[in-house]
């Protein structure tokens, strides 16, 4: 646990393990611009940093070294802010900024890691090198949330794949997918009866494009023995539909309350 001043001081920034030496802290430009220009905090100010990996440090501001921002480390502490659940995200790639809102909600509700999905109905194609620009600028989106909601392991956001590399992925793993045509099951129906079968230490949830999955992707999904569940009576859009069913889920395992 950290010390009470780390809750009065509530602003918190991303430092990466390799800008720690000793009790010594780079920070990033990015970072210490915010810190100074934005926040207009001093020297002798304590913050939090965090490095990704689950460690929370207070920090006192220390001033410029060979023009870069520097901190002294006074506490270090590991917080536990992580689901018990590992819960991952398949995500059909949606237009614009939605999927931008998708992971930075994602990572607030506390899904553990993002796979941005090419499905046959996705309208959104990407040359391979916009594509991983594009994954970098959902990885900086989802440290930035972290920052916010106080996650101090950062998700990981992974490569952009197709249908069929996804299903490799999941293999004989728990996976449920949201299907707008499932008229038999439900989600909570399904967490309801089967909820010690598909408990575990880990779920995929998958969600379609703007346009869903293909009934080819489905029978698919069906085949290898992925779960396929409605949300109820009205079509979610596809920023939305993730984001329910992952609080739904944290929620009947118990870490949301």
């Amino acid at each position: 646990m950290l010390r009470q001043e780390s809750v009065i001081k509530i602003h918190r920034f991303f430092i990466s393990s390799q800008n720690i030496k000793g009790n010594t802290v780079s920070i990033d430009p990015e970072e210490a611009r915010h810190i100074e220009k934005v926040l207009r905090l001093n020297t002798g100010d304590i913050v939090v940093c965090f490095d990704g990996s689950g460690r929370e440090y207070q920090v006192r501001l220390v001033g410029r070294e060979n023009g870069i921002l520097t901190g002294q480390i006074i506490h270090t502490g590991l917080r536990e802010s992580e689901p018990a659940l590992k819960l991952y995200l398949a995500q059909g790639i949606a237009k614009g900024e939605k999927m931008d809102t998708i992971i930075q909600k994602s990572v607030e509700i506390g899904v553990c890691a993002i796979y941005p999905v090419s499905s046959d109905r996705s309208v959104v194609r990407l040359t391979e090198d916009k594509a991983e620009k594009r994954v970098q600028r959902w990885q900086s989106i989802a440290r930035e949330a972290c920052k916010q909601c106080r996650r101090n392991l950062i998700p990981q956001v992974m490569p952009i794949m197709n249908f069929t590399s996804l299903l490799q992925e999941i293999g004989d793993k728990p996976a449920i997918m949201l299907y707008e045509n499932e008229d038999q099951t439900s989600l909570k129906s399904l967490l309801t009866k089967q909820l010690r079968e598909i408990g575990g230490q880990e779920i995929f949830i998958l969600i379609g494009p703007e346009g869903g999955f293909s009934p080819m992707e489905v029978e698919r999904a069906s085949q290898q023995g992925i779960y396929t569940v409605s949300l109820g009576p009205r079509i979610l859009r596809t920023e939305t539909a993730g984001l329910v069913a992952a609080s739904i889920i944290l929620y009947e395992y118990g870490d949301l309350e």
